[in-house]
């Protein structure tokens, strides 16, 4: 259907000279990879809004987006693969958000990521030569650790900073899952 969708656009596109023939396989890439995005992203806003956790899907989001845009990670082979993974690991991190929240869980959740932080770093050192974007992204990964092991030695917990940090995980997980596949 998408196939479908994003080839009738581009021809039309053609059609109408907005597009030249040569530009034709990047615009039908760029439109798919679009579409099926906007796809998953609106799947998941919707899930949120029905479950009463917009602002924690959007720390989720957002720090997986950070993340995996400039990191890279593991790509599965199909966007159904990809549709399903992505939904059903969001919709697994908000229910573990709204489980876990204000309880011991939390912290051993921290230093879980914490330890995956380092643990992808010595893995992705060994397999390949960072890069710069997995320097910045190492770097702005080290830096929400530390901001949230400030948050949590203050004891400021809430459901956002969780989901921020489910999605973190979520991303390192991607990353030392599939570290020569970039995004």
């Amino acid at each position: 259907m998408i196939e479908f969708l994003v080839d009738a656009a581009s021809d039309r596109m053609i059609r109408h000279k907005v597009i030249m023939q040569k530009d034709l396989p990047v615009v039908r890439y760029g439109l798919r990879a679009m579409t099926e995005t906007l796809l998953i992203f609106s799947t998941m806003i919707i899930v949120s809004i029905f479950g009463g956790q917009v602002l924690e899907a959007l720390a989720w989001i957002g720090t997986v987006f950070v993340v995996r845009s400039l990191g890279g990670g593991r790509h599965a082979g199909s966007f159904l693969q990809c549709y399903f993974i992505s939904v059903g690991v969001f919709v697994a991190c908000l229910l573990g958000v709204r489980f876990v929240e204000d309880s011991f869980i939390s912290y051993l959740i921290f230093w879980g990521s914490a330890l995956l932080l380092v643990c992808s770093q010595v893995s992705l050192r060994k397999r390949t030569r960072q890069g710069k974007l997995q320097q910045v992204s190492t770097l702005i990964t080290a830096l929400m650790i530390f901001l949230y092991g400030i948050l949590l030695w203050f004891q400021i917990m809430n459901s956002i900073m969780l989901s921020s940090l489910l999605g973190l995980i979520a991303s390192q997980i991607s990353s030392v899952l599939g570290k020569e596949n970039y995004l």
